[in-house]
């Protein structure tokens, strides 16, 4: 889906709630969010859903981890290292 795509925000928001519904309480997961897809270090036109996670999701076994969906109503999900916390 690109960014031109007429039906692309409504489709992009109903997957960033679904996402975040599902694992947003997750005590691994520390944000949920939509951006764009890199490519070779530069920003596409593209949507993906970050799931940013705790350190200890990254430390774990890949056994003992939460699985993400690779995408969600065609919009591929990655998974990013994001320790946040309230200052």
């Amino acid at each position: 889906m690109a960014y031109d795509d007429p039906a692309s925000g409504a489709v992009s928001e109903r997957a960033l709630a679904r996402l975040q519904a599902e694992f947003g309480g997750h005590p691994d997961v520390s944000l949920i969010d939509l951006g764009y897809q890199r490519e070779e270090g530069r920003l596409t036109r593209s949507p993906v859903l970050r799931v940013h996670v705790r350190d200890r999701w990254l430390a774990a076994e890949p056994e003992d981890r939460i699985a993400f969906p690779a995408e969600v109503e065609g919009i591929p999900v990655e998974v990013t290292r994001g320790e946040y916390e309230l200052e």
